[in-house]
């Protein structure tokens, strides 16, 4: 009976995944170049970071390999801990983890996608062969190829480069010689990518071989602004995924504004020929999200988390809905040309909080042009319309107006509630019974958890019941009291575990009479999986119980093995 229990779980956490593909991201960032007389880049780690946890909250299994400096070291993020330095053997052991995993998913009938991002140094060496910077190698266009984009085995691959040097508040990124650009294109080559048809490109450009940085974003010009379409800036139909087209007209209307830049910045795509309208990103249904719905006036805003670290970037036109996915923080700050708000993860779902009055100071030329430059024009459906007719781009399609209707009311921000507000859940249990008694107990069981990640802290109150185990065909009840600690994820399916220790309650009801044992120390043990399914958030563990009971006049430990389903009922 338990193993059938947990198959069905397992069952359902499958099919909650089967109308999407599995996504898989590989990040590498690197700050340091080869040559001497290329300084070290300031933020490609802090991007490889705030990439990881873009796409990590995006629902991608993510890697992320960088070699992060003082600064980006002091930074909190679980991604930091497991993150491998970004060497040649570290990165054929990532390709081929993710190979190994897309084979097994494909093998099962379910479809894969892999977006590969770096972000570091592109340079040009000797020979003329353009190549990317690695700390302990140069990756050129056979190794980018054979090594990396032909050994995923995924169904289909995106990737995104930002090959660049920086320097400065406002810096380059890449060599002023247009040379270097051309060379770098080659990496990219649209032949490459036509014997190539499952994968897609997207990469910036200027007409001096320049792509910039803003150390007011503390990342690149190129990065945020494709973060900040992918988290759901770029949505313009509102079906909840990214295209090609959506991301390149979304990073139009961002630099439209902009003017006596010392080089003209652009970002070209590529969608994959196989399937041009094959989305990037899809939005999860579980996280923290800002929704606003088209009722809503046209707003420019930014967000920033509780540091200071700036996660994206939108300036939506009026008449449109947005809807946001926010990497997990506690709290973030909202701002606009004009005021800021600081807000609560749980908050979020209210909506746009209101706002106090802002006053930013901005240094330098450049910098000021940056911020009344980037998003001054909004991003809208028309907007999209004439870009995708005037660049040739596949566009989206529209929903129609009958099918546009569920999105305008600003309750569905509440249909989509954020996962890691769900601090409340409601469970049932089938376990062996205390005491050593043979049988079944079964029972429901209820907890509060913090909305914290990775580390989970909270309560659990327990009732079981085994009707006729014990001696004479008496009953055997148990109550419990538990405090709790446990480690999972904050992405939409996440291995977990917990430990427990309080105090429980054992007694007997039978016909001879009753007995009781008030005060046992009680614990548990569990691991499982949280998941989301049909909407809902729920969790399977198996757990062992332990109670320090007395039986026969003599107190020791009693194990219990048993099973727990879940499922989280408010926030």
């Amino acid at each position: 009976m338990l193993g059938a229990t947990v198959l069905m779980v397992l069952a359902a956490a499958g099919t909650a995944s089967a109308g999407e593909p599995v996504r898989r991201a590989l990040v590498v960032a690197y700050n340091g170049s080869e040559n001497p007389q290329r300084p070290p880049l300031r933020y490609a780690d802090d991007d490889g970071l705030l990439w990881a946890e873009a796409l990590s909250r995006l629902g991608f299994e993510t890697r992320l390999l960088t070699l992060p400096d003082a600064d980006t070291a002091r930074r909190r993020s679980p991604f930091l801990g497991r993150a491998q330095p970004p060497t040649s053997a570290a990165l054929s052991a990532a390709v081929s983890l993710i190979a190994k995993a897309n084979r097994a998913d494909r093998a099962a009938g379910r479809s894969t996608d892999v977006m590969v991002v770096y972000v570091g140094h592109g340079d040009v060496g000797e020979d003329g062969r353009a190549y990317l910077t690695l700390l302990d190698r140069e990756l050129d266009q056979t190794a980018l190829y054979a090594e990396v984009i032909d050994s995923l085995e995924a169904d289909f691959i995106h990737l995104l480069v930002d090959a660049c040097h920086a320097s400065g508040v406002v810096g380059s990124r890449g060599d002023e010689d247009p040379k270097v650009l051309r060379q770098l294109q080659g990496l990219l080559d649209r032949e490459q990518f036509a014997r190539r048809p499952n994968v897609g490109v997207a990469f910036a450009e200027s007409d001096t071989g320049q792509t910039h940085e803003w150390s007011q974003w503390r990342a690149g010009v190129f990065s945020h602004l494709v973060r900040s379409a992918l988290l759901g800036g770029a949505d313009i139909n509102g079906d909840g995924q990214i295209e090609y087209s959506e991301l390149q007209a979304f990073v139009a209307a961002a630099m439209a504004g902009l003017e006596n830049l010392p080089s003209k910045l652009s970002v070209h795509t590529l969608p994959p020929a196989q399937d041009p309208r094959r989305p990037l990103t899809s939005q999860t249904r579980s996280g923290p999200v800002l929704e606003l719905p088209p009722t809503h006036p046209a707003l420019r805003l930014s967000i920033e988390d509780e540091v200071g670290t700036r996660m994206l970037d939108v300036h939506r036109a009026a008449g449109e809905h947005l809807r946001l996915a926010l990497p997990p923080r506690e709290s973030y700050w909202i701002r606009t040309p004009d005021g800021e708000a600081h807000i609560t993860q749980e908050a979020l779902e209210r909506g746009l909080p209101a706002l106090k009055p802002l006053e930013l100071s901005v240094r330098g030329p450049v910098a000021e042009n940056y911020r009344h430059g980037l998003f001054r024009v909004p991003f809208g459906r028309a907007f999209y319309e004439g870009f995708a007719t005037s660049s040739g781009i596949v566009p989206v399609e529209f929903p129609s107006p009958a099918a546009e209707a569920p999105l305008v009311p600003v309750q569905a921000s509440r249909e989509v509630a954020p996962r890691e507000a769900h601090r409340w859940e409601l469970g049932t249990t089938v376990s062996r019974p205390s005491l050593g008694a043979n049988g079944l107990a079964v029972g429901v069981t209820g907890a509060w958890r913090s909305s914290s990640f990775p580390w989970r802290y909270g309560a659990q109150v327990s009732y079981g019941v085994a009707p006729g185990v014990w001696l004479n065909g008496g009953t055997l009840h148990r109550v419990s009291v538990l405090a709790t600690v446990g480690l999972e994820s904050a992405e939409s399916v996440s291995a977990t575990a917990e430990v427990g220790a309080g105090w429980a309650m054992l007694g007997i009801t039978a016909p001879w009479g009753d007995q009781a044992d008030l005060a046992v120390l009680a614990g548990r043990a569990a691991a499982g999986i949280r998941f989301d399914f049909q909407g809902i958030t729920w969790r399977a563990q198996a757990h062992v119980l332990a109670d320090w009971a007395r039986r026969d006049g003599v107190r020791h430990w009693n194990l219990a093995p048993g099973v727990t389903l879940a499922v989280a009922v408010g926030k």
